[in-house]
């Protein structure tokens, strides 16, 4: 009986990938977990990547002056989000007004007093 070699299992995950067509998502999905190493520290003290859907990358704003800002930047946040990926994965970036991180003063501001919790 002929022994078969070991594949290495990046190679084994990469064909599984492929075959499973998650590959495009996968990808997409960078654009979310990357987004503070792409954004640089201080644009992410005031956002977070939520999701991306259809291309369209949704990130929560803690502020309307930080949408601002970040909507006449959002050329250059896809050019380097899709360089970083190596494909055009992102065509779009939402901004929306979130502020649901856990240490957002805004979404946090007075409710924990008011509830007896603070």
């Amino acid at each position: 009986m002929r022994r078969r070699r070991a594949e290495p299992i990046g190679k084994i995950l990469a064909k599984l990938i492929e075959k499973l067509g998650i590959g495009a998502k996968m990808s997409e999905q960078r654009a979310v977990t990357e987004w503070a190493e792409i954004v640089g520290e201080k644009v992410a003290a005031h956002t977070r990547a939520v999701r991306v859907d259809k291309g369209r990358l949704f990130v929560e704003v803690d502020s309307p002056v930080w949408s601002q800002e970040l909507t006449f930047m959002k050329r250059k946040i896809m050019r380097e989000i899709n360089r970083r990926i190596g494909r055009e994965a992102i065509e779009h970036v939402h901004f929306v007004l979130g502020g649901s991180r856990p240490h957002d003063p805004i979404r946090n501001s007075g409710k924990d007093e008011e509830d007896g919790k603070g």
